[in-house]
């Protein structure tokens, strides 16, 4: 068969390991490709973190199939996955290795554009509300020109430069779809990071050895010159959950009803396919059964597979049997780990059998001492301090859901790019567990959202109340510049205070104070509707700066304002009215 076009496990492994570290090597020059000028831009590092927790899950192994490969690949993506660019990454490899059955050893140029395809497909699904403009425009644009010109991709040489080409070409055209792009004079970050993974694949390859015809690098360069970008949206389909991880023995055999291995044996039990999965049940867990005529094929877990063998073969004998230990697979891509702290993690998850039926609040925060605040002032059960975790993963905020110890989970998030790995997490969650998660916007709105949770009343009472007034602060954050430019027809000089709202630059001062009243103004005008306002101060404000906003406040709007000295690193102040 001609290599070049097929694709074996081994050289996608390595054009994959290319693909991630021309990202890492990139990663800074990701963070800076923020839309505002406030230095807090993490894209980079997220998906940097995404992708290198799922390059130690492979680390030192070896593996059979692209079916393996993937499971093992995609385990580790989510399980490290943090902000939006990083969950949606790992969704992409999850829909990229979705249609290969076990056993694929090879990926011919037909299979590849299919894995592309659900690729696009499941990433989409990943997010309540897509925009196009972002990393999802490009792995969409990529999938449907492949699909729209796979005939004349004869082999991987032009598949791997058309999909760098297109994808290339759409992140260019990622400030047409945004207009906070295009104002702020950058590409999208998360597509940015997409582009480096194809382009270490392409080039990893080796385009040297085999180069594309001249007539169908002509062919590529029409493809494009001339992509749409308009977004056709698909049918959704329901994802398949895969829930084989676990420790203990993982078991599948295929099992003829009512058959003997020897003459002396005596006839088997009447066998009944209902009662045979209740049996089952009883003894491990993970159960999938199937039976097409006299062949039974069951996968299951346990701890003692020789209770599956001793239940199942009352009914017929064994065609097929494979038993893999899986505490020992989960130790080796587990460097450092022991069986106790398997143990510990399986406790974890077991301890949903036995929670408190108590309304538990967890809050994501900036810093420490912001988190202490939260305690102290509105009682929060627990909070993840982002200032230590970076944006926290979806293993972060799953043993924050095991820390509590409840069935009834409030989790109100300050930044929306937590969304999606919090989200990933609460599908963690076993049936018996509810979690509703609220997107909060800023810190000083999740303060405000706390102070509305009663205790007292029933857990959908709060939900109602929660959801009814989330919407309901006005706020704005007051950062420094870090570069020139005109935002939103705002004037922006390097250095001076920036007051950002509803997701725009509206003021910018060489004066904090002046500039956080200005900010003020345009989001309230004149007056103001509201009666409460709190203010977070980071400690790079002044006291007597602090005392002076309050002031201003209270005699210009005739408002109550509450005033906390704390840590909210790039913003001196965050501000809501309510």
């Amino acid at each position: 068969m001609d290599s070049k076009k097929t694709l074996n496990l081994e050289t996608f492994i390595f054009l994959l390991r290319k693909g991630i570290s021309t990202l890492v090597a990139k990663y800074e020059k990701i963070d800076e490709l923020n839309v505002f000028p406030v230095p807090d831009g993490d894209t980079g590092t997220n998906m940097k973190i995404t992708l290198e927790g799922a390059e130690n899950a492979i680390k030192n192994s070896t593996f059979s199939d692209f079916f393996l490969f993937g499971k093992v690949f995609n385990r580790g993506l989510l399980m490290n996955a943090r902000g939006n660019s990083g969950v949606i990454l790992s969704q992409i490899w999850k829909g990229f290795f979705k249609s290969i059955p076990e056993g694929k050893k090879e990926l011919s140029i037909d299979d590849f554009i299919e894995c592309i395809k659900n690729a696009k497909e499941i990433a989409y699904k990943a997010v309540i509300t897509p925009i196009e403009g972002t990393i999802l425009t490009v792995i969409r644009v990529v999938s449907e020109t492949l699909v729209m010109n796979k005939q004349i991709i004869s082999n991987y040489n032009e598949l791997f430069k058309v999909i760098s080409d297109v994808a290339e070409k759409t992140l260019l055209k990622t400030p047409e779809l945004l207009p906070d792009l295009k104002e702020a004079n950058v590409v999208d970050s998360g597509g940015y990071g997409l582009c480096r993974i194809f382009e270490g694949m392409n080039v990893g390859y080796n385009l040297e050895e085999s180069k594309p015809t001249k007539t169908i690098t002509k062919k590529i360069e029409e493809i494009s010159d001339n992509l749409n970008i308009k977004h056709n949206p698909t049918k959704s389909e329901k994802n398949f959950v895969d829930n084989n991880d676990g420790f203990g023995y993982c078991n599948e055999f295929i099992m003829d009803v009512g058959s003997k291995v020897h003459f002396g044996q005596k006839n088997k039990e009447k066998f009944n396919f209902e009662l045979f999965k209740k049996d089952l049940a009883k003894v491990g867990d993970s159960v999938v059964c199937v039976q097409d005529g006299n062949l039974v094929k069951v996968h299951i877990h346990s701890i003692n597979p020789w209770k599956i063998f001793a239940a199942a073969s009352k009914y017929g004998e064994f065609l097929k049997v494979k038993v893999e230990n899986m505490t020992e697979q989960w130790l080796q891509k587990n460097p450092g780990a022991t069986l106790k702290s398997l143990h510990e993690n399986a406790e974890a998850q077991r301890i949903f059998k036995n929670v408190s039926d108590k309304i538990k609040v967890i809050v994501t925060v900036p810093s420490k001492k912001t988190g202490a605040l939260f305690e102290e002032k509105v009682g929060v059960d627990t909070y993840i301090n982002t200032e230590a975790t970076g944006n926290p993963s979806v293993e972060t905020f799953f043993k924050s859901f095991v820390a509590v110890n409840s069935s009834k989970i409030i989790l109100i998030i300050d930044d929306s790019n937590y969304v999606l790995s919090a989200n990933q997490a609460k599908e963690l969650l076993p049936k018996n567990i509810s979690c509703e998660i609220y997107s909060a916007r800023s810190i000083v709105n999740s303060f405000y959202l706390c102070t509305i949770v009663n205790y007292s009343q029933t857990y959908m009472k709060n939900k109602r109340d929660l959801w009814t007034k989330i919407k309901l602060p006005m706020y704005c954050k007051i950062s420094q510049s870090i570069k020139d430019g005109r935002f939103n027809k705002t004037l922006v000089k390097k250095g001076e205070y920036i007051g950002i709202t509803d997701k725009k630059i509206v003021a910018s001062n060489s004066d904090l104070l002046i500039a956080t009243k200005n900010t003020i103004k345009w989001m309230l005008g004149s007056k103001t509707r509201n009666h409460e306002c709190i203010v977070f101060a980071d400690q790079s404000a002044k006291h007597e700066t602090n005392l002076e906003l309050v002031k201003f406040i209270k005699n210009q709007y005739k408002i109550n304002a509450e005033l906390y000295e704390t840590e909210v690193d790039n913003y001196p102040y965050t501000i809501s009215f309510f």
